[in-house]
């Protein structure tokens, strides 16, 4: 295995756990489960981008930046969700 593939592989295993969140999510809380979902594409696409970058510093770095940007905004999004599911009623 290449020495640049290893943390692709990484970022893509580590999306496993929001698409199977989403999965208990499905029914109840369909929003939720969107954005878990989204979640874990981004982070399929970030890991997918790290193998296309092949240990390029800039294109790794661009990769990295667009993927934390990506999954911290839906992660917030899933924080508001919660936020706001937590007042009603």
């Amino acid at each position: 295995m290449r020495e640049g593939l290893l943390p692709a592989v990484v970022i893509a295993a580590s999306s496993l756990p929001a698409f199977v969140l989403a999965h208990g999510f499905a029914r109840e809380r369909r929003r939720l489960a969107t954005l878990l979902r989204l979640a874990g594409l981004a982070m399929l696409a970030g890991g997918a981008g790290l193998a296309w970058a092949d240990g390029d510093r800039a294109r790794t770095l661009a990769v990295a930046l667009g993927m934390a940007l990506a999954v911290n905004g839906l992660g917030l999004l899933v924080l508001v969700d919660a936020l706001r599911r937590r007042r009603r009623p």
